[in-house]
């Protein structure tokens, strides 16, 4: 693969570098000589470049900056100096900004001079003389608009800016709700210095959904490009909580050993119990993470949510109990069947319950959300559905 990328053309080699997933690509530059690379660098915009430079190795960096440009390596500098999860590190500096007191006519003439500069330009930014930004407009207003006229009295209000320290998340969504392709990035003076563009939204949604999946089922970190050593110790931590809460589940078990002993066919309905009450959880804490990720940055209540996850889980739960009460009374043994079927009601209700509030709980104490999907909430649904199950037919089976 390095061999191709250098016989390639530099231009067009740095469009197919950056097209390769970042692990691979990773993996790829490390076989590309130092010059190579910086003339893949010279032919990216800005943010691409930052991307790629932070994805070299660490004694690799100083000696591709130093083959740069001045004015290029400083600004790729800074790019790569802001907060991985902040709009600075997903911005570009290129942007096509015009002073407002510019006519058409010369708005025109600066952008068949330096118009190849940028890759694609979806508006034109309009800014006064100290480069604060005033409005903006589509490029197709100048070839509607008279020659003479001011930009400042043709440009549209801004309506969308974004902080350079937002969280990506927070620009995301902003994305998504205003259906953008395109928006400025001012510092907190408001002036113009970059923009954000549809593909590298799109490229933070990507990441921040693999990242919440390895969440979910207890893997911090992405795992692609680490050793084995490394995945084992972040998952360590996860299968220990599952460890311990499965542990518990045994002394659940042996704690209601004269029980199982009266009625041996008790012990079928254990793994249907605990697997269906587990599910119901995890499944409500799913439906809660994605509601939450995507009201993140507005100001909603959860509380409706909760309440139609909890009613779906006691639906559900007499649903399976009854098959189950009908189960019970095929194989010949009616306390069964009613046991398992008022069992499973219970566990899935309560099970639904705790995973609707556990990831709105975190989400309220700072945490991660997507955690209250992970091991914890499964393991904790298990146990709970076990003591359920076994304590009710303890009571029933002393009532028969």
């Amino acid at each position: 693969m390095a061999k191709i990328l250098i016989s390639l053309d530099s231009e067009l080699a740095a469009d197919v570098i950056m097209l390769l997933y970042p692990e691979l690509r990773s993996k790829v530059v490390k076989y590309i000589p130092a010059t190579e690379i910086v003339k893949f660098i010279e032919n990216l915009p800005s943010d691409d470049a930052a991307d790629l430079v932070s994805e070299l190795e660490d004694e690799q960096i100083p000696e591709i900056l130093e083959k740069l440009p001045q004015d290029y390596r400083a600004e790729i500098e800074e790019l790569i100096s802001h907060p991985e999860e902040s709009a600075g590190a997903i911005m570009a500096h290129e942007v096509e900004s015009l002073p407002g007191n510019y006519s058409v006519a010369q708005a025109i003439a600066d952008l068949v001079r330096f118009g190849n500069d940028i890759e694609e330009i979806f508006q034109i930014f309009i800014t006064d003389d100290d480069g604060k930004l005033l409005g903006a407009m589509p490029i197709q207003r100048l070839l509607v608009s008279s020659p003479a006229s001011k930009l400042s009295d043709i440009a549209d209000k801004v309506e969308v800016v974004v902080p350079i320290d937002s969280d990506r998340e927070f620009v995301a969504d902003l994305f998504r709700r205003k259906d953008l392709v395109s928006a400025p990035v001012v510092d907190k003076d408001n002036k113009l210095i970059g923009r954000i563009t549809i593909d590298d939204v799109l490229d933070v949604v990507d990441e921040e959904a693999s990242e919440d999946l390895y969440k979910i089922v207890g893997i911090v970190g992405e795992e692609e490009e680490d050793t084995s050593i490394h995945n084992i110790k972040r998952r360590i931590p996860w299968l220990l909580i599952a460890f311990v809460g499965e542990l518990i589940s045994g002394l659940v078990l042996k704690s209601f050993s004269n029980t199982l002993r009266r009625v041996i066919l008790l012990t079928s309905f254990i793994p249907l119990i605990m697997a269906l009450g587990g599910n119901v959880g995890t499944q409500s804490a799913t439906v809660m993470i994605r509601r939450i990720a995507l009201s993140r940055w507005g100001h909603y209540h959860h509380g409706k949510a909760i309440l139609k996850e909890i009613v779906a889980g006691m639906l559900l739960g007499i649903f399976t109990g009854i098959l189950l009460f009908s189960l019970g009374f095929v194989w010949g043994d009616i306390r069964v069947g009613l046991i398992a079927g008022i069992a499973i009601f219970a566990a899935m209700s309560v099970s639904s319950i705790v995973g609707s509030n556990v990831p709105v709980l975190l989400s309220k104490l700072g945490a991660d959300p997507a955690f209250g999907a992970g091991p914890f909430i499964t393991t904790f649904n298990d146990v709970i559905g076990l003591a359920i199950y076994l304590g009710i037919a303890t009571v029933l089976l002393n009532w028969f």
